[in-house]
Order: structure tokens, then sequence, then C-alpha cells
């Protein structure tokens, strides 16, 4: 997801780190911030649905 951002924004690693962490604030670092819990979000509900899926293919064997 740090990798997204960075690409998206341009800013390094570091920063995005730190405004996640809340060590930077800012109108920027609020929308770093967001942004990845969005992405977060997104990226569990894709894992639960991936792995539904493969309990239901389990089942069926």
């Amino acid at each position: 997801m740090l990798k997204i951002i960075k690409e998206k924004h341009g800013y390094s690693y570091d920063y995005i780190r730190k405004s996640i962490r809340g060590d930077r604030t800012g109108i920027i670092c609020d929308m770093i911030k967001a942004e990845y819990k969005r992405l977060d979000n997104e990226y569990k509900i894709v894992r639960e649905s991936q792995a539904k899926r493969l309990r239901d293919e389990q089942s069926k064997l």
C-alpha cells in the first residue's frame, strides 16, 4: 500500500510512514492517512473474499 501511495503522490516512504503514524501533521498528511486507511480496508475485503472462496472450494472436494 505504501508503494501505491508513493507512486501516486511521489512522497518518500519515510514521509508516508510518519504521516500514517501521526508524526507529521497537515492537510497532505491527513490525505495520505485517509488514503492508506481506504486502501487497507479494500485490501481486507479482498483478502476475506479470497479466503472465503478458497474455503468454499476446499469444502467441495
